[in-house]
C-alpha cells in the first residue's frame, strides 16, 4: 500500500503582521500630521497635470486635486491594512479591513484637523478607506502588485502636497519678525501703527536688499506681518512653526493697531498679502470671498464689501512688493520716503457689510449682479488712488476670482 502524506495548506502570500502593523501605523502617523489637501491650498503643480488630464477649469482642477489626493492618502491606508492581514483568509481580510480603515481614516481627520469631522469629510473617508480595501482585496494573491501599487499611491501623495517655504525665506521672515518684535513699544496705536509696522519691516528689508534680492527681502517682510498682524495660522500654510515666546508681544501689537479705525481690518490686509506671497493673488482672493459668503449663512456675521476691500488691498500690495526687482526696489523707496495708511487702503466708507445670504441674492443679485457690479467699480476706483498699490494700479483689477468665462465672472 501507498504511504499518504498530508502536508499542510500553503500559507497565503503576504506580509508578517508585525511589519503589516508598523506600515499602518507609519502611514496613520502621516494623515494625522500632513495637511489635509484642500482645494485653494492644493500645490500647482498637481492642479496643472489633473487640468492637462482632464480639461477641468482652474477652479475645478482644485477641487479635483483635493479630492483625488485625499481619495489617495486614505485608500492607501485600506490597503496597507489588508496587506497587513493578507495571510488570512478572504472573509476574515475583509472584515477586519473595512471597519478598521474606516475608523482609522476618521480619527486621522479628527487629530488632523483638530476637531471631530463633518458628515462631508466623513463620508468621503469611508467611501475612500472602502476602495482601498477592495483593492487590497482584489489584489491579494500577488504580493509584487500590491508593493507596487503602495509605492505608486505613496509617490503621488507625496508628489501632490505642497512643501513650504525655502528655509532662506523661513530664516529671513524669522529675522524681520523679530525686528519688528523689538520695537512694538515705539510703535503707536491706531491706523498710524500699522503704517509703522509696514515702515519698520521694509526699512529693515531695504537695507538687507544690498547684498540680498529685494523681492525675496519683500516677501520675508509681508510674511512677518502675516503673521503678527494677521494670522498665527500663516506659519503653519508655510509648513513652518511658530516660536511661542513672540506671543505675547504679537498679542500686544493685534491690539493696538488698525486700519482705517477698525481692528479686524488689517488681518484681512495681511492674510491677503501672505497668501499671495505663498500661492496665487487669484486664490487669496478665493478665500476672501469664500469667508464672506460664509460669513452671509446663519449664524454668521453677513457679507462685507468693507472686508473685500482690505483683502483686495492686501493682495495688491504683495503684488508691487514682489513682481520684481524694479517693483519691490520701488516700493521700498517709497516706503522710506513716508506712507500712512491710507496709502495701503482706501476709505471704506458707505459701502455695505454685515449683509445675509438671502439679503445678498435678493438685494445684490449674488456676485453677478448689476448692484454687486456697481459697489465692485467703487473700489477698484478707490483702490487706484492708494500710492503703496500704484505699482498695479494699471493692470486689471479683481476683486472676486477669476472663473471660466460665461460662469458670471466680474472681471
Amino acid at each position: 500500500m501507498d504511504r499518504v502524506t498530508i502536508r499542510p495548506a500553503s500559507r497565503l502570500p503576504g506580509l508578517s503582521p508585525t511589519i503589516g502593523l508598523a506600515l499602518v501605523l507609519t502611514w496613520f502617523t502621516v494623515l494625522c500630521f500632513v495637511p489635509d489637501p484642500r482645494p485653494l491650498g492644493a500645490p500647482d503643480n498637481a492642479v496643472t497635470a489633473i487640468a492637462k488630464l482632464t480639461g477641468l477649469s482652474e477652479a475645478s482642477s482644485r477641487a479635483a486635486t483635493a479630492i483625488a489626493l485625499r481619495v489617495i492618502s486614505i485608500g492607501m491606508l485600506g490597503f496597507l491594512v489588508t496587506l497587513g492581514v493578507s495571510r488570512r483568509p478572504l472573509w476574515q481580510s475583509a472584515l477586519i479591513g473595512f471597519p478598521a480603515t474606516s475608523c482609522l481614516a476618521v480619527a486621522s481627520l479628527w487629530i488632523n484637523h483638530g476637531y471631530f469631522p463633518i458628515p462631508s469629510q466623513i463620508k468621503l473617508a469611508i467611501v475612500s478607506a472602502v476602495i482601498g480595501v477592495a483593492a487590497g482585496l482584489a489584489l491579494r494573491k500577488s504580493l509584487v502588485a500590491r508593493v507596487s501599487l503602495v509605492a505608486i499611491l505613496c509617490g503621488l501623495f507625496l508628489w501632490g502636497i505642497p512643501h513650504g517655504i525655502s528655509n532662506d525665506l523661513d530664516r529671513s521672515a524669522r529675522i524681520t519678525g523679530q525686528h519688528v518684535l523689538a520695537h512694538v513699544d515705539e510703535i503707536p496705536a491706531g491706523d498710524d501703527g500699522f503704517a509703522q509696522c509696514i515702515a519698520v519691516a521694509f526699512r529693515f528689508a531695504a537695507e538687507n536688499s544690498v547684498a540680498a534680492d529685494p523681492v525675496h527681502a519683500n516677501q520675508a517682510a509681508i510674511l512677518a506681518l502675516g503673521v503678527i498682524l494677521g494670522d498665527e495660522h500663516i506659519a503653519s500654510v508655510a509648513r513652518r512653526s511658530l516660536d511661542p515666546s513672540h506671543h505675547d508681544a504679537i498679542r500686544q501689537l493685534r491690539q493696538k493697531v488698525t486700519l482705517r479705525g477698525r481692528a479686524d481690518l488689517p488681518r484681512h490686509f495681511w492674510v491677503s498679502a501672505s497668501l499671495t506671497v505663498l500661492a496665487d493673488g487669484n486664490r487669496s482672493i478665493s478665500i476672501g470671498v469664500m469667508k464672506e459668503l460664509m460669513d452671509s449663512n446663519p449664524g454668521g456675521s453677513g457679507f462685507s464689501f468693507v472686508d473685500l476691500v482690505a483683502d483686495r488691498a492686501g493682495v495688491l500690495f504683495a503684488r508691487a512688493a514682489t513682481a520684481d526687482e524694479t517693483s519691490a526696489t520701488s516700493l521700498q523707496r517709497s516706503i522710506r520716503d513716508g506712507l500712512n495708511a491710507t496709502d495701503y487702503c482706501p476709505s471704506i466708507s458707505a459701502l455695505p457689510e454685515g449683509i445675509s445670504r438671502d439679503e445678498f441674492q435678493s438685494v445684490y443679485g449674488g456676485l453677478g449682479g448689476e448692484p454687486t457690479k456697481r459697489i465692485v467699480d467703487e473700489i477698484k476706483n478707490r483702490l487706484r488712488q492708494c500710492r503703496a498699490l500704484a505699482a498695479e494700479s494699471q493692470e486689471p483689477i479683481e476683486i472676486f476670482p477669476k472663473v471660466p468665462s460665461g460662469a458670471g465672472a466680474i472681471e
